[in-house]
């Protein structure tokens, strides 16, 4: 079942009209003569300054600092183009050096890994730079944490709502089944629709481990479970809802991360977008329903 599906069920159970407009990315629902609307998978419940700045990663990472809150460190490099005055590869050079020569460049808006590249070479920092600038604005350099385990949160109004780790995709040979098959096997959602190349029609040597993807994202092949440590869930659970309550951000997902026993927040972000995990704790959408029906009760009661 994919978003629209949902709301519409969401709706349709709790006599709410709506119409989907903007080729079906824009919900417009509307009950007891009170309208309000979903665009992708934002909700009327958040401050439009809020959704802005939390969508932001350099501004994000500024207020969280604010805030004495424990966010990765970010630092803004502007497209020279848009940017008069400002010497943004001698900076990256610079940060390049400080981080040890062991970076991640990513767009400042933007979400699912897209574009996202660790950078170990000043050749790759140099062509990746001019690759993003081509249609970016601008771009957040930080440095490459050893991530042990990545974790989300849903959050609304104050209350989490559900928490799950975000596992990178690997896989261990069993000297008989190719990387392709093995992978098929581990995550088919993601792979009945990804092409590759004739490398994983290869025999995975048995108990060789390879990664797929240094990423942790749902939308890069990773793969998810629900957290069931009680300790660790009531640490992520504090630094979320601490987080949310200082910003002032009502219905949002935070990124949190494990570097070895010290945890981070990493992003925050103002689409709330949990479908793809239901492929793995959640198949019959009833934890995604909920949540996205609270959500939409909430957006009627806060008129």
């Amino acid at each position: 079942m994919n978003f629209q599906e949902l709301i519409k069920n969401i709706c349709e159970e709790e006599k709410i009209n709506y119409k989907l407009i903007s080729d079906d990315w824009c919900f417009v629902i509307e009950k007891e003569g009170i309208t309000k609307y979903i665009i992708g998978r934002s909700f009327s419940l958040n401050d439009q300054a809020i959704s802005h700045i939390i969508d932001d990663k350099y501004a994000l990472y500024e207020l969280c600092k604010l805030y004495n809150l424990p966010i990765i460190e970010y630092h803004i490099l502007f497209n020279p183009e848009t940017k008069e005055g400002f010497n943004t590869l001698n900076l990256a050079h610079e940060y390049f050096e400080k981080f040890n020569k062991n970076v991640v460049i990513k767009p400042n808006i933007g979400s699912e890994g897209d574009n996202v590249y660790h950078i170990t070479k000043i050749e790759e920092l140099d062509y990746y730079l001019h690759q993003l600038f081509l249609d970016k604005y601008a771009v957040c350099i930080c440095p490459y944490y050893e991530i042990k385990n990545e974790y989300r949160l849903v959050v609304l109004d104050g209350v989490v709502k559900l928490v799950f780790k975000k596992e990178r995709l690997f896989v261990i040979g069993d000297g008989h089944k190719s990387k392709k098959e093995l992978l098929m096997l581990k995550n088919p959602n993601y792979f009945q629709n990804i092409i590759l190349d004739s490398s994983y029609e290869e025999i995975l040597p048995k108990g060789e481990k390879f990664i797929y993807d240094w990423h942790f994202n749902l939308s890069k092949g990773a793969t998810a479970s629900l957290v069931s440590d009680k300790k660790l869930k009531n640490k992520l659970e504090n630094i979320a809802i601490r987080a949310t309550k200082k910003i002032g951000a009502t219905f949002v997902t935070v990124d949190i991360i494990d570097c070895h026993d010290k945890l981070y927040l990493m992003e925050i972000n103002s689409k709330v977008c949990i479908n793809k995990v239901c492929n793995f704790i959640d198949k019959d959408y009833k934890i995604a329903k909920n949540i996205y029906k609270e959500a939409i009760l909430k957006m009627f009661e806060n008129n």
